[in-house]
């Protein structure tokens, strides 16, 4: 079959050996194919890269007006093309698609009178991603519309660190979750309103649009911001710097059965069962009781306990609850029974 063509002398076709190549720019009006097996109007099939101004839902392929680019083996009847381009007509003019390892899909929906987004404008198929284990970067879309990465976390890559304020999150305690519906499509939703957030003055985990406008939350960052208020609000609970968060029916429930030295640890009644020295530790526990079935040395970590003793010495079938204050920073007994000698 040989090549024809109008003559043009502003444009050239060179051809040497198998290789065609045309000077300046060209604009198809029809169908171009590239490899073999090809068939518009009815199957596709084959290795090709092809383009067609119009295709039709008759023939079985999703688009219904616009230009088709596609690289890969493609079917008609089934998802297996390689990468579309794709218009679709949209609410108004046309909707781009980019699809990768599987059939378009028409991102508009329609037979309604309020068309919505039902899908979106870049498609993948999900058999082709791989499952995120290991070491796996975040992917986000910036205001732009860019797809980006996520930022690093590795300290290697950040200077001037300077620890969140005692208190800085306790605000989020006024925001209120939300069950809801989306305008554009009718989903159900749950989660918080970006403006409440801008509101409070937590910027860093708003998200805004190109006019400035709160668009979104980083919900990421938003649970950094909920462990520092956690803490906070153990801090308030046990007072101190507690590094071992223990719930407080939990600890309620921890008993100890000691033998010698030992030093707290998170427990709520220590059973000293021979002669023994134990050390109460206030970056864990705040309080605690001791109960003597031997004799046995109680000393604190910071201060005096009641401010006056370096230690507090128990007998046998005593017992004794310390409570550490925060505020004074040293250990008090709130009640005791068989204290033999201070």
């Amino acid at each position: 079959m040989g090549f024809f063509t109008k003559i043009d002398y502003n444009r050239q076709l060179r051809q040497s050996g198998g290789t065609a190549t045309f000077s300046g720019s060209t604009d198809m009006t029809e169908a171009l194919s590239v490899g073999s097996g090809i068939t518009f109007n009815g199957e596709m099939s084959g290795y090709v890269a092809d383009w067609q101004s119009t295709l039709t839902t008759g023939n079985g392929f999703p688009c219904s007006t616009g230009h088709t680019f596609i690289v890969g083996a493609h079917s008609a009847t089934s998802a297996s093309c390689n990468v579309n381009i794709t218009s679709f007509s949209g609410v108004s003019g046309t909707t781009a698609v980019l699809s990768v390892g599987q059939a378009p899909i028409d991102p508009i929906s329609g037979g309604s009178a309020n068309p919505g987004i039902s899908a979106s404008t870049v498609q993948i198929k999900r058999d082709g991603l791989l499952d995120a284990y290991g070491s796996v970067n975040d992917v986000s879309i910036d205001a732009s519309g860019n797809i980006v990465k996520a930022g690093s976390s590795s300290r290697r890559y950040k200077t001037n660190l300077v620890s969140v304020p005692s208190g800085k999150y306790m605000g989020l305690l006024k925001l209120t979750p939300y069950h809801f519906k989306y305008k554009n499509n009718g989903m159900n939703g749950f989660g918080l309103i970006a403006e409440d957030l801008h509101a409070l003055g937590y910027t860093e985990l708003v998200m805004y649009d190109g006019d400035g406008r709160p668009d979104n939350i980083h919900y990421k960052l938003l649970s950094v911001a909920l462990l520092q208020l956690i803490k906070d609000i153990r801090k308030d609970i046990y007072g101190g710097d507690l590094h071992t968060p223990t719930n407080i029916n939990e600890k309620d429930s921890i008993t100890k059965v000691v033998s010698g030295d030992y030093k707290t640890n998170g427990e709520y009644l220590i059973v000293a069962i021979t002669d023994s020295k134990i050390t109460l530790d206030s970056t864990i526990d705040t309080k605690i009781k001791i109960k003597s079935l031997a004799n046995t040395l109680v000393l604190p970590d910071k201060g005096l306990i009641d401010n006056k003793w370096e230690n507090v010495e128990l007998d046998g079938d005593s017992s004794v609850e310390f409570v550490f204050i925060s505020e004074l920073n040293y250990w008090v007994i709130v009640s005791s029974d068989g204290i033999k000698n201070s």
